[in-house]
């Protein structure tokens, strides 16, 4: 008789069997989790590293550039924060014809537009002789424009000196409303109120207006109203001022470097500029997966306080600094 014999697993191979799979699947989603962390930190650490290279790109080009065709007191002007962010605002050479272009009436002439309204801080309405620095407009003054018709618009950046007087210093803001003769900037950096012996001679040129927006989440610098990335912590400013004229650093020349050399636009002479330092400083979106809690912390550049930097978390940072000869300042 014959007899049919069934082959299979017998309950304690299927257990082995089972116990060795868990732990190969064990393993392998363990390293596929490192790869997918590790892959996280570096597109977020490559997106931060972009972001800053561009930044600083961007602002070096517009500080090299400063005080092309103004007056060299009108080149740059910032709001110096130890607590908060800097604000920077550099003369705007993209507003500006290339000097071959310019009607021969104006190529030798520092350009601008007057005003009799002295800055004070906040808003404040400028009425100006005009509302272009050369004649040809470069932007819409806002929104309702429709074509091209002036060289100062909304979000953008005015800086104001005194002719007459530049030992009282400079004003700058950013743009809040253009009309047919007026601009409205809310300042926050204004002249020093007691005027020299010549009656005042104010001029007014636009400029591109560097801010870090801490209303949205994450924190974005801004240029003009304008987006250049998020996720920047901090934008530090300093200013080399030579106002012994021998062309090096000595004493307190250089303004906004620390907390006891803060830089204040009415106790400068915007003909003295030299060079501007500028820190940016840029984080990664999201917080280090595989060491969310403490693997970074705020950095601190220039006068601002360490109290006020962002404390112990997750994310990465990168910054970047650099130091740039202002273009119609150089002895």
């Amino acid at each position: 008789m014959l007899t049919h014999h069934r082959d299979g697993f017998t309950l304690i191979e299927l257990l082995i069997s089972i116990a060795a799979m868990g732990v190969v699947i064990f393993y392998t989603l363990g390293t596929f989790t490192v790869q997918h962390q590790t892959y996280v930190v570096v597109d977020q650490v490559s997106e931060t590293q972009n972001n800053g290279r561009a930044i600083s790109s961007l602002i070096e080009r517009d500080v090299r550039n400063a005080g092309y065709m103004v007056p060299s007191a009108a080149a740059a002007c910032g709001a110096d924060g130890s607590t908060t962010a800097d604000t920077l605002a550099i003369s705007d050479t993209d507003a500006i014809k290339p000097v071959h272009e310019l009607p021969l009436s104006l190529q030798g002439e520092e350009l601008g537009v007057s005003t009799s309204t002295t800055p004070s801080a906040g808003a404040t309405t400028l009425t100006v002789s005009d509302l272009l620095v050369d004649d040809t407009p470069s932007y819409k003054k806002n929104a309702s424009s429709s074509t091209l018709d002036s060289d100062f618009h909304v979000d953008g950046g005015a800086i104001v000196v005194d002719l007459a007087n530049p030992e009282r210093g400079v004003a700058c803001g950013q743009i809040t409303a253009v009309g047919s003769n007026t601009i409205t900037v809310d300042f926050d950096a204004v002249l020093n109120a007691a005027p020299g012996a010549s009656p005042p001679d104010l001029l007014v040129v636009p400029a591109h207006y560097y801010a870090l927006n801490t209303a949205t989440t994450p924190p974005q610098l801004e240029r003009d109203g304008m987006i250049l990335a998020k996720d920047v912590e901090d934008l530090q400013v300093a200013y080399f001022y030579d106002s012994d004229h021998d062309n090096q650093a000595t004493g307190n020349e250089y303004r906004g470097d620390d907390g006891a050399n803060p830089y204040d636009t009415t106790l400068v002479d915007g003909n003295d500029l030299r060079e501007i330092r500028f820190n940016v400083v840029v984080a990664t979106r999201d917080d280090d997966p595989r060491n969310p809690d403490n693997s970074g912390t705020g950095q601190v550049r220039e006068n601002r306080t360490s109290a006020s930097a962002p404390g112990d978390d997750g994310k990465r940072r990168r910054i970047y600094t650099a130091t740039v000869r202002v273009r119609n300042n150089m002895l």
